[in-house]
């Protein structure tokens, strides 16, 4: 079974199936036309619509509580959540493979250790799962405890519970500041920060007045040798510009940094834009 595929866009809309079930959701990027007949949005299972009050519709009447994906041979367990999302964000597959690829290579293997990975506003997972499977330890954290929860789900799943993971319930900045002043290293940090978050204690996060002290900060974690971090946003008024002006003017060794568009492939329709990301390693090497 093919577990995710984008089928069609556009009217503020997309259609992508999950699984055996094909699920319509708002999506403020698809500003075009559909390409594909309108008999095909009508069959979708699943229908998320956004008004006074959000709601979830189903063509057979009957709700829908849970079902299982799996991507890139990890297990993923989907929920249907009050804000439209389902756990799963496609367009950090991408990314994940770009995780494996760092882990996995000649660096870390001639360091003969586990490379120690920090996963900021760590939602359900899904970067957590890669990086286990490919032998790193890794520190979970996020705000929301109903996340943390579902991520310890997702890892049991694929048998993940007794691998070298930690979950941390706290607000992102206050957990960095007391790593910084721990003097913790990493070897890697992946983040993917809400355009405005609430934390455990109900810390309000702004992202275009909190991410430049979050980064600084994060720059005092990396560890001496090679390290990386894997940053992306869905936030509105980002660009591969101002993204790269905000990595260039928070670190020095600006050596290798990959920064570009997020994009979900469509078979039959038009491609979808999802946000941008940016790769920063502190080593000329490329994976």
């Amino acid at each position: 079974m093919k577990n995710y595929s984008l089928i069609d866009s556009g009217n503020l809309k997309k259609l992508e199936k999950f699984g055996p079930y094909l699920i319509s959701r708002p999506c403020a990027a698809a500003i075009w036309r559909p390409k594909l007949d309108i008999k095909i949005w009508e069959e979708a299972d699943i229908v998320f619509i956004r008004d006074t009050k959000n709601k979830w519709v189903f063509k057979d009447k009957k709700r829908l509580d849970s079902w299982l994906v799996e991507i890139e041979d990890v297990k993923l367990k989907l929920k249907l959540t009050d804000f439209g999302h389902i756990g799963f964000f496609q367009e950090h597959v991408f990314l994940a493979n770009k995780l494996s690829k760092i882990i996995g290579s000649k660096i870390f293997k001639d360091q003969n250790k586990k490379p120690n990975i920090l996963n900021l506003f760590a939602y359900t997972g899904l970067m957590s799962l890669f990086a286990l499977k490919n032998g790193a330890k890794v520190c979970h954290v996020d705000s929301s405890k109903p996340s943390i929860l579902w991520a310890k789900e997702n890892a049991k799943l694929n048998n993940f519970q007794n691998l070298e993971i930690r979950y941390i319930l706290d607000d992102a900045l206050k957990f960095v500041k007391r790593e910084v002043k721990r003097g913790s290293k990493y070897d890697g940090i992946i983040l993917d920060p809400p355009s405005f978050g609430r934390g455990a204690k109900g810390e309000v996060f702004k992202i275009e007045t909190d991410l430049y002290l979050l980064l600084d900060l994060l720059k005092k974690l990396l560890a001496n040798k090679y390290s990386f971090i894997i940053f992306s946003t869905h936030s509105p008024g980002f660009s591969k510009i101002s993204i790269k002006n905000l990595f260039t003017d928070i670190f020095e060794k600006n050596k290798n940094l990959e920064i570009d568009e997020l994009c979900l492939k469509a078979e039959k329709s038009y491609d979808l834009p999802s946000g941008y990301y940016a790769i920063w390693q502190n080593d000329d090497k490329k994976f």
